[in-house]
This record gives structure tokens, sequence and C-alpha cells, in this order.
């Protein structure tokens, strides 16, 4: 059987990657916006985002009081990839005025305005800004300031942005070949998604407003089917493999859910679990390929570590934890001989 070739990275900081690791320009343009506020964080764990709806205030991240008279400093990214030219000249204008215009409306004042991108700027443009950047800053009064792609690369690059340098730049490996006689682990087929109803590792994507669950219960019920059959055969090399891939499992989600706690004051992060699984499913195919698995069954060892107490989806998880604990009515999901019938069930 041959591999699938998966060498997407090499764990150092290269801004393209993020089309890859985020699937494409469009992905890659959003997780930069996070990144930029992320590495805003490390410094000043204040840091908000503001989500576009319609629009965002001309404001990408923040630190300070957006209220009357308030005062704030402005981080705005853009994805300039492919270089700075005329046209990126215009954007920056534009968003530069859509913050000014913003603060006049809602009355407070803007300290200072950092634009962000993950390239450099040549020596003509680099002309321009200085020359751009000198004038606004007297006329607004203000401070303007440029973090171009090697200033984020160095803080990435720091010991104190190694955590976040981490989530973003994971490095993807290559599936090593297997032989003829090494199956890939297939995945089954959850016939009743009900036995899960009163498991914790629903409730808590319920208190995060996430009510399609079929998904996360079929991820269960599959790490519930490899961790049977790694105990089950008790080759010590699987058995920590297994072990290895819950940690960083845990890790991804920890990474993340640190950085939504950072990044927003809210109950809820709407954007927490789509990255978790995002990263598991682009970071962990290593992970997966030493049990000759699927990533989906790494999503579902997440969903156990959830189930058993031990991460969550909202800021105040532990409470809901304990919470569900609490109430005798609810139980937790089957396991053991239950997904033996489950499996069964499903051969019919």
């Amino acid at each position: 059987m041959s591999s699938q070739i998966a060498v997407l990275g090499a764990g150092d900081v290269d801004f393209r990657f993020l089309e890859v690791r985020f699937s494409g320009p469009a992905g890659a343009r959003d997780a930069f916006e996070r990144l930029v506020a992320d590495i805003v964080g490390i410094v000043h764990p204040d840091v908000q985002e503001i989500q576009a709806n319609p629009g965002d205030w001309g404001i990408d991240a923040f630190v300070g009081d957006l209220g009357e008279a308030g005062e704030v400093h402005v981080w705005q990214s853009k994805y300039f990839i492919n270089g700075f030219g005329p046209s990126q000249q215009s954007e920056v204008r534009e968003s530069y005025k859509s913050a000014q215009k913003a603060a006049h409306e809602h009355g407070y004042r803007i300290a200072s305005w950092t634009l962000c991108v993950p390239c450099e700027l040549d020596g003509p443009m680099l002309k321009w800004w200085n020359g751009w950047k000198k004038r606004t800053a007297k006329v607004d009064d203000l401070t303007i300031e440029l973090e171009s792609g090697g200033r984020l690369r160095r803080r990435l690059q720091a010991t104190a942005g190694e955590d976040v340098r981490r989530f973003y730049f994971s490095p993807v490996f290559a599936v090593p070949e297997r032989s003829e006689d090494e199956v890939e682990r297939g995945l089954e087929e959850l016939v009743d998604e009900s036995k899960y109803d009163g498991a914790l590792f629903v409730r808590q994507l319920d208190e995060a407003g996430l009510p399609e669950t079929r998904s996360a219960r079929e991820a269960f019920f599959n790490a519930e089917i490899l961790e049977r059959e790694v105990t089950d055969k008790g080759l010590s090399t699987e058995v920590s493999a297994l072990s290895t891939w819950r940690v960083a499992v845990s890790s991804t989600w920890s990474v993340a859910f640190n950085t939504a706690c950072q990044t927003s004051p809210e109950r809820r992060f709407p954007r927490l679990y789509g990255e978790v699984l995002a990263g598991i499913e682009a970071s962990h195919v290593r992970e997966a390929a030493s049990l000759r698995a699927h990533v989906i069954h790494g999503v579902g060892l997440l969903h156990q570590a959830v189930d058993n107490g031990r991460a969550g989806w909202v800021r105040d998880w532990r409470e809901v934890a304990q919470d569900h604990r609490s109430r005798p009515s609810l139980s937790k999901p089957a396991t053991g001989r239950e997904v033996d019938d489950e499996t069964e069930n499903t051969d019919d």
C-alpha cells in the first residue's frame, strides 16, 4: 500500500504555510488576523478582536476602551503575502480612514495604529510608508507603526511566542509507506447516536451553542474502538503511541483555548471548536499513521478528554463538568462491551 505524502512544513515561520494549514488563501487571511491578535496577546493579554457584523470599525485587534472618550491602540492585519505595491498602498489608506471614521462616530480616540503584513517592503515602498506615516501621525496626533514579516517572525521565534508559533506553524509530516499486510484502521458508522445523549462531551458542545453533534459522537465512538483494540492487543509500541497522541491532542486544545480566553471576554468562543478540530486534522497526521488510524480518531480522543472532565468549549467548562457529575440522571456514555455490541450491529 502506498502512502499519502503530506510534507507541508518544517516548523519554521513561513507565512505561506498558513495557506496549507488553513485550506487556501481565504483561510490563511482569516488565520493571519487571528495570528496577529495572538502575537499582540503575548504582551497584552487584554487584547480583543472585533467581529465584522457587518463592519469591524476598521479594527482587527485592539487594546483599550471603545466607549465615549475612550482611548484605543489598534492593530490592522493585511495578508499581503505576494508583496507590497500601489494597490496595497490604497488598501492601507482606506483601512486607516475607516478606523478613524469609526473612532469619530463613536467618540473614542486612536492612540496608536499598527499595520501588520507578512511580507517585507522594498525601498520605494518603505520610502512611501515612512512619508505617509510621518504626515498622518502629525495630522492625527497618534503613533503609527509597521510590523512586517520579519518583525512578526522574530516575535514568534522568541521564547514567549513558542505556543502561538506551534499552533499556527505545526509541521505536517510525511505518512510512511506501509507493507501490504498493514491494513489501515477504518471508521465505524454509529448506528444509535442516542446512546450518548447523557454524555458530558455532548453537553459541553450544547453549552458552546453547537447543536449538530452527530460527527462528534461518531468520532468519540471510533476513538473508543481504537482504545479497546490497542488495549486488547497490548503492544507496548501502540500503547505508547496512543498515549502520545492523547498528549498532543490535549496540547492542541490547550493552546487554542488559552488564546481564545486572551482574545475574548465572552463565555462562548465561536471559533474555538473549528480551530481545534482543524489543528488536529492538519497537524496530527504522524500520530494517526503511527497507529494506522485516521485523524478523526484523534478528534474522538479529544471528545474523550472532554468527557473525562479535562477540557471543554466554554470559559467555565470546569463548572459545567462539575454540575454534570452532580446530576445522577446523567450517565457516562457506553464503553467496553456496549461498544462491541454497536460494532456487531453495524456488521449485520
